[in-house]
């Protein structure tokens, strides 16, 4: 859906890293594979389900526990225009390494790692396989990630058409510099001369005692030239009626009082995902407490249509067979929506399962 619609998913890029494997369906067809075989795939089908997402156990995998001297590090990037709410994203990343302490030298070893990135101009996530080789079995220094930081801007190549090309390219170096900045050998020459700057550094014992470390020290300038083309928006404005309902001033619905001889009405919803609608009945009680009548798709004098979508229309209510638990099977009409909720909760609606085959629980 991410990919049809050309919205970057954030999910799909952590799934990727993690070597999440997918199990699909097609007819009675069942198929394991991976989420980079998945994600290079054109979009399924209408014959075909996702029935699920498996996420190895990497703790188990890797062997890793607190008494051992390794550690899983693992962290998650997302730069978009704003940091809150549903802002499409420049750039994610998931970096995933298992480092431990190196027996030639007082540093520590980058094992068995996975780069993924998504969301900079490509149609899918991908992983960064070339960099994750480089840098297994090395010791993080300027050196090292310098050449990985290199070889990394070849890998993220965006489009032409991309938007703030540069500004994406510099954040997936820019990650990878971050995710490894706190394992580097203090002291380090850069290879154009210059000391990295980065003398304190902590012990690789101390690396592996605490779950976070703090980084390197960075600063940063980004400066945005405004369009005034559209002039005013985009300018921040005061949201209309905040004041009063701030104040508790606004009226809501459930503030306006019923009119006279106003009728509630609720739902009655099946609890069944595929089955025969032989009848609805009330309990003698709920009749007495104002109930008026009872609509199903037998009184609808034209088309029992809810709604239209992409995927076809829907019934407003089951006709002779329910479609999905908690569709609606009629709607009750009471005095008040207290008799009408109750009443509707009282009702039985009987059904008839035989000969249906079951449906597909996902």
């Amino acid at each position: 859906m991410a990919q049809r619609n050309h919205f970057p998913s954030d999910i799909a890029t952590v799934l990727l890293a993690v070597s999440s494997l997918v199990n699909l369906m097609n007819g009675l067809k069942n198929e394991e594979i991976t989420m980079e075989e998945f994600l290079r795939r054109h979009e399924l089908d209408s014959k075909s389900i996702l029935v699920s997402v498996k996420i190895p156990d990497w703790d188990r995998i890797m062997s890793i526990s607190l008494g051992t001297k390794m550690k899983l590090l693992f962290e998650t990037y997302r730069v978009a225009p704003r940091p809150l709410g549903n802002a499409l994203p420049y750039l994610n990343a998931t970096l995933m390494a298992k480092i431990s302490c190196c027996a030639s030298s007082n540093g520590m070893v980058v094992g068995d790692c996975r780069f993924a990135f998504g969301a900079y101009g490509t149609k899918h996530a991908i992983r960064a396989t070339k960099v994750e080789e480089f840098l297994t079995g090395k010791v993080p220094s300027v050196d090292v990630l310098y050449e990985a930081v290199k070889l990394l801007r070849s890998i993220v190549v965006l489009d032409d058409d991309t938007s703030y090309l540069a500004y994406r390219s510099s954040l997936a170096a820019g990650f990878l510099f971050e995710f490894f900045s706190h394992l580097v050998e203090g002291n380090a020459e850069s290879p154009n001369g210059y000391v990295n700057g980065y003398s304190t550094l902590m012990s690789p014992a101390r690396h592996l005692d605490h779950g976070k470390v703090s980084t390197l020290l960075t600063s940063g300038k980004q400066e945005v030239e405004l369009n005034k083309q559209y002039h005013p928006v985009g300018e921040p404005i005061a949201k209309s009626g905040a004041v009063i309902q701030a104040s508790g001033e606004v009226v809501y619905v459930d503030d306006i009082p019923s009119p006279t001889n106003c009728l509630h009405g609720a739902f009655i919803f099946s609890t069944k995902p595929l089955a025969r609608v032989k009848g609805i009945e009330l309990k003698p009680k709920s009749v007495a407490d104002g109930v008026n009548a009872v609509i199903s798709f037998k009184d609808i004098l034209g088309e029992n249509l809810g709604i239209k979508t992409g995927f076809g229309p829907e019934p407003l209510f089951a006709d002779d067979f329910t479609r999905c638990t908690g569709q609606y099977i009629a709607l009750l009409v009471a005095d008040t929506q207290k008799h009408a909720d109750m009443a509707a909760d009282l009702a039985v609606v009987d059904y008839d399962m035989e000969n249906l085959e079951p449906p597909i629980y996902l």
